[in-house]
């Protein structure tokens, strides 16, 4: 039987069935969105206290990571190692065989260094008689102790 618009075929038993399924599988798709909006939960609590304990604790620290001859100059190189800012006296120090303090250079003087920041300080070679001695850079960074670095220096007749 050819199709015409005009034409009126029934419905078979099967058919209908499958419509049904395609028209409640379309609704179900539609609200599913509104489902999944449902269920989503929002806190209208209040937000979390913040305290001492949640807070960062700053931590204040430095090292003197080398002491070196160049030529006639000593170079002093400091990092501060901790999370802010601090400032910072430095001082050499020569010792004799002895251990006793022959001679204080200041080299920085409440220098400010950045958290995580690195420093060079040069000052010239102190003039010292033939010995043997002992070179500190010792460092205040505002901490509970100091850092310093030492080397040892013979100086020939």
């Amino acid at each position: 039987m050819p199709f015409s618009p005009s034409s009126k075929a029934p419905v078979s038993l099967l058919r209908a069935p499958l419509i049904a399924l395609g028209i409640l599988a379309l609704a179900a798709l539609a609200l599913a969105p509104l489902a999944a909006l449902g269920a989503q939960s929002v806190s209208n609590g209040p937000a979390p206290a913040v305290t001492a304990d949640t807070l960062p604790v700053p931590v204040v620290d430095g090292e003197v990571s080398d002491l070196l001859l160049k030529g006639k100059q000593l170079e002093v190189r400091y990092r501060n190692t901790g999370s802010v800012a601090t400032m910072i006296v430095g001082e050499l120090q020569v010792r004799d065989a002895n251990d006793e303090v022959v001679l204080a250079v200041p080299f920085a003087d409440a220098r400010r260094v950045e958290a995580g920041r690195a420093e060079k300080f040069r000052l010239a070679m102190p003039h010292l008689a033939p010995g043997h001695y002992t070179l500190f850079a010792v460092v205040d960074f505002g901490g509970e102790t100091m850092t310093a670095a030492q080397a040892a220096l013979e100086i020939r007749p």
